[in-house]
């Protein structure tokens, strides 16, 4: 993981920590936090993003909702990207995309819920409702064993299955349609080859029971679908997706490369079946 999206989540989660609050990191560093450590032979990708999820009682406390929008604006010193104004930020190289549980009490247009007018919005995200589940608290004193000031700061990140689910969402929807995107859709895809390659026995078995709870949910429904259609087999769309990457095992040949995804293919259905 580079060094700028690192110290980026610094100043985020310190800036937090200040307010009393602890932000949920999803996306690319959000799986990369939560498997900080294992598997260090498995192949990374690079992001300059954070995805920072909201949960209902932020969103609903316009207190929170207003100390939120003043980090982010002001004491980060953010700026809104014009094509995701309120919603998506930057600062540099630097990207910061704001995301929400399902909330009911605010205002919602399309799939915005708007927290502070004219200054902080979020994307609404469905698959999301169960993320505070098995919640993962992560030290920065891990990642910044020399900063003194790292000590106490901490960071949530989802469990391996809600990765897992915001991942086959987001991979389902820029593989294919109105908004399809190849190089989001080969991310996407990537991303959840390497959860499903880090997971440990602990991970299945804590994903097992949240499916049990969850089993009748349209969001778990959903998310079985596209592991069916998508990534039952080391010939679907999903896995030929991961094979497409220049960066995945690109000293391995191709029948090694296949067979690493017939591997998780099979941890994959397991997991959701």
């Amino acid at each position: 993981m580079e060094n700028s999206v690192l110290g980026q989540l610094f100043d985020l989660v310190a800036a937090f920590d200040k307010a009393g609050l602890r932000p949920i990191i999803c996306g690319g560093l959000g799986i990369y936090l939560s498997l900080h450590g294992r598997r260090k032979e498995l192949p990374s990708r690079t992001t300059n993003d954070i995805d920072l999820m909201l949960t209902n009682q932020q969103v609903l406390d316009s207190a929170t909702r207003k100390t939120i929008a003043e980090i982010i604006t002001g004491d980060l010193d953010y700026g809104v990207c014009k094509d995701g104004r309120y919603f998506m930020f930057e600062k540099g190289q630097q990207k910061l995309d704001i995301l929400t549980q399902p909330v009911d009490g605010v205002e919602i247009d399309g799939f915005r819920a708007k927290l502070v007018k004219s200054r902080l919005h979020a994307y609404v995200t469905p698959e999301a409702v169960f993320i505070e589940e098995d919640l993962r608290k992560i030290s920065l004193s891990e990642l910044f064993p020399d900063n003194d000031g790292a000590k106490g700061l901490t960071v949530d990140v989802p469990s391996p299955t809600n990765l897992l689910i915001l991942k086959l969402f987001a991979f389902n929807d820029r593989d294919s349609g109105s908004r399809q995107d190849d190089d989001k859709a080969h991310a996407h895809a990537f991303d959840i080859y390497i959860i499903v390659a880090s997971a440990n026995l602990g991970d299945y078995r804590e994903g097992a029971e949240f499916l049990v709870r969850h089993g009748n949910s349209d969001i778990i429904q959903k998310a079985r679908s596209i592991v069916k259609d998508k990534f039952s087999s080391a010939d679907s769309a999903g896995w030929l997706r991961v094979l497409e990457t220049s960066s995945f095992f690109p000293n391995l040949n191709i029948q090694q490369r296949r067979q690493k995804l017939i591997e998780a293919k099979a941890r994959l259905v397991r997991w959701f079946s």
